[in-house]
């Protein structure tokens, strides 16, 4: 399956249903008075953890999510059903950002809201009052939340494998886990992070082996750029090298490998390391560990093979007992702020010619859809909620006339002096 680790979709909950208009009428009932029911409410969309997912692919292809809708209300004060959710599943690790804010981080199987559905809208029997026992007013429903956001996947692992190309990490995840990684003896075998589940005694952890790295790996040079930000939840980082080429010097290795880490995030090397020397089966092995040993006593090492499976058990071993004292890396808050926040205008009047208004904003739209213009009463209601708010006065201030044309959305009214 290809590896998606970044997608920019839309999401749209469900519209709630709309109320209705209905009066009872049986026989040998006089003045049944008002029966219509309520709209049911949107569907919701959620995001889901899934441990048995590792790329954001059938996010990406979907483009688009969409609730379900909420059913319109009945006769005989009869609700309509609310919408399905729909639940999205999605990799463990997922971040899920809006306007570059983070709205979740999906690190377990719980049902994350992404998105509300709409309210469903009030049918005539909820406005029966002593005033107007009969009401022929009724509400749509509102619209979902929609939301443009961009998922971002870090993959969760305990323990990270790092290290130049063909330094072994993915023979080594191989003999150590469960995982089955593409190996060959040639640079980026790895082209995608592998996670593999490593058993110790009665205690497992979460090993990943992530694509190599070059020199300028964090300025974008080979595949390392791509896939360093998923080490950043890594608890101990262990870097795989190879101690037994003649023509490679393990001391620059590993100071080009952390200085690459230190270049993308310098939180990353505040974490604990592991030094994994692999390729202690070859002639130039001890003379390269003991110059590295020399040069950094205080790191933590293991000499292993992994061609001829040596010290493996003590490599799975040393992990555990790393990662289990590992301390935690807080990561450094962002310096605050200031916000200036502009609040909306309920609506906005522009004089379009002489005789023609056209009113816009959010207010006056979530009132125009809120209340359907299909009866009289419905018409009283608009017109006294747009009153509320003030757009009579401006279009007085603006100097209406009589008959003139004022259009809000799609509709157009007349002004009328009374």
């Amino acid at each position: 399956m290809k590896f998606i680790d970044q997608v920019n979709i839309e999401v749209i909950a469900g519209k709630g249903g709309d109320g209705i208009i209905s009066f009872r009428h049986e026989h040998r009932v006089e003045k049944g008075g008002p029966f219509g029911g309520d709209g049911g409410d949107g569907g919701n969309i959620y995001f889901q953890g899934d441990s048995g997912m590792n790329t954001l692919l059938p996010i990406h292809i979907m483009k688009h999510i969409r609730g379900n809708d909420g059913q319109d209300g009945m006769t005989k004060n009869m609700y309509g059903a609310k919408g399905e959710d729909v639940i999205i599943k999605v990799p463990l690790g997922t971040l899920v950002y809006e306007n570059n804010k983070i709205i979740c981080d999906i690190v377990d199987d719980q049902k994350y809201l992404i998105a509300k559905g709409g309210r469903g809208g009030r049918g005539n029997s909820k406005f029966k009052s002593s005033s107007n026992p009969a009401p022929k007013i009724c509400e749509n429903g509102t619209l979902g939340e929609r939301k443009k956001v961009t998922l971002e996947l870090k993959v969760l692992a305990d323990i990270g494998l790092v290290g130049l190309p063909s330094a072994g990490k993915s023979t080594i995840l191989k003999l150590i886990s469960n995982a089955k990684p593409k190996i060959g003896d040639y640079p980026f075998t790895t082209l995608v992070p592998q996670l593999g589940l490593v058993q110790y005694q009665d205690h497992s952890y979460v090993v990943a082996d992530l694509p190599g790295l070059i020199k300028g790996s964090a300025m974008g040079k080979g595949l390392g750029i791509q896939f360093l930000k998923h080490i950043e939840r890594c608890k101990l980082i262990a870097f795989v090298i190879d101690f037994g080429d003649a023509n490679k010097n393990p001391i620059n290795d590993f100071e080009t490998l952390k200085r690459e880490l230190e270049e993308f995030n310098k939180e990353i090397i505040q974490r604990d390391f592991l030094i994994i020397a692999n390729k202690k089966d070859l002639a130039d092995f001890d003379s390269n560990y003991q110059e590295f040993i020399k040069k950094y006593p205080e790191l933590p090492i293991i000499s292993i093979s992994a061609l001829n499976f040596d010290d493996l058990d003590q490599l799975k071993k040393k992990m555990f007992i790393l990662y289990q004292n590992a301390k935690t890396i807080i990561p450094s808050e962002k310096p605050i702020e200031e916000i200036y926040i502009k609040l909306e205008d309920d609506f906005k009047v522009e004089k379009l010619y002489e005789g023609m208004y056209e009113v816009t904003g959010k207010k006056i739209e979530e009132i125009y859809q809120r209340n359907p213009l299909n009866t009289y009463d419905n018409i009283l209601r608009f017109n006294k909620k747009i009153k509320d708010i003030g757009l009579w006065k401006e279009l007085i201030n603006q100097g209406i006339q009589q008959g003139d044309t004022v259009r809000i959305l799609g509709y157009q009214f007349t002004w009328e002096e009374e």
